[in-house]
């Protein structure tokens, strides 16, 4: 998005993505409005079942009026890198229907390596790259040497939200603080939450940590378990909006928790992740982006199922990640973290 700002700065940019009305999902202006990217957003409607199949043709239609009426000068192309050509060419129809003739993105996707049995799926590129890829190819320019921007502009509006958030907790103790994401809206992924307790109290025991939970409304109650199994924390979960989670998540020295949306802000704020994907989908494709992340996945003769649901086999990819494994990466992103900060501190 930051590449496509910077192509075109003087532009209207408008950012048009789904909405789940039955999903507790995170929109893009929760956490874009303010990043300085976009100038507006529009939604269109996702559901299931009998309902929304009917409903659906005619928000389609609203969708195609509202193009037509803003007379968009070009679509830039952001789905995912799975989309097969036969749903591009579908998307790129109903676009040219909403009077869009320019479009950027809609080539370059990469062919995806099946899994074949007996072998390890490859490990890809990430998303994000696959997608500057695309932009290449029609024009947008990439520097493959200059790291890439994920600045959201967060500022004091953020830090006010936080404050008042802490206004009623106990102190911290000025405790480094050690972010923990023990939820995920995909079953599939989800780590159970007495190991993400038994890698907290290791932390805290060992370094001394301050443990934050961060996440969703849903997450909640999870994290209330997990602050009385350990006697100390706070839990953030569904008290912060999505860009003053940012905020508070850039105070912390270590992120550790499930492949989810909460990670990638950790990644995008420069926090160190120790990160627990189950294998469903392919390594590398959406691990956090940067370097330094210590990433825990397996590898199965079933990677690459694509489940949003593990019932056959229980979720035994990600049960295969052991409390110890976790611990030891944690306790070498932190020994580091906090030998950095000594040398500084005693350079000052």
């Amino acid at each position: 998005m930051w590449a496509v700002r910077q192509q075109f700065p003087e532009a209207k940019m408008s950012l048009l993505s789904d909405k789940h009305p039955a999903q507790k999902y995170a929109q893009g202006a929760d956490l874009l409005a303010g990043a300085g990217l976009f100038n507006e957003f529009l939604e269109y409607p996702v559901g299931r079942g009998a309902g929304a199949s009917l409903s659906r043709p005619a928000q389609m239609i609203g969708l195609l009026a509202t193009l037509r009426k803003k007379a968009f000068d070009a679509l830039v192309y952001l789905a995912p890198s799975l989309r097969t050509p036969s749903q591009v060419e579908r998307d790129r129809r109903f676009f040219l229907a909403g009077g869009i003739k320019k479009f950027i993105g809609m080539h370059g996707f990469p062919q995806f390596t099946e899994k074949k049995a007996g072998e390890p799926l490859p490990t890809l590129t990430g998303e994000a790259e696959l997608l500057l890829a695309r932009l290449a190819k029609d024009g947008v320019a990439v520097h493959p040497h200059k790291s890439p921007c994920y600045d959201l502009n967060l500022g004091q509006t953020e830090a006010s939200e936080i404050s008042k958030w802490m206004q009623e907790l106990p102190s911290d103790d000025d405790r480094p603080w050690i972010g923990i994401g023990p939820g995920t809206k995909m079953p599939a992924k989800r780590w159970k939450t007495d190991r993400f307790a038994q890698a907290g109290s290791a932390l805290i025991a060992r370094h001394g940590v301050w443990p934050v939970v961060f996440g969703g409304a849903e997450d909640r109650a999870a994290g209330e378990t997990l602050l009385r199994q350990w006697g100390c924390g706070y839990n953030a979960a569904g008290q912060l909006g999505l860009r003053a989670s940012a905020a508070a998540l850039k105070k912390c020295d270590l992120y550790l928790g499930n492949d989810t949306g909460t990670m990638h802000l950790a990644a995008a704020v420069g926090v160190k992740c120790a990160a627990i994907f189950s294998s469903r989908d392919y390594p590398g494709r959406w691990y956090p982006a940067g370097r330094g992340h210590k990433i825990f996945r397996t590898q199965i003769e079933c990677e690459g199922c694509r489940l949003t649901e593990c019932l056959e086999r229980k979720n035994e990819c990600i049960e295969r990640i052991t409390v110890e494994d976790v611990v030891a990466g944690c306790d070498v992103v932190l020994s580091e973290k906090f030998q950095r900060k000594s040398v500084l501190e005693n350079r000052n």
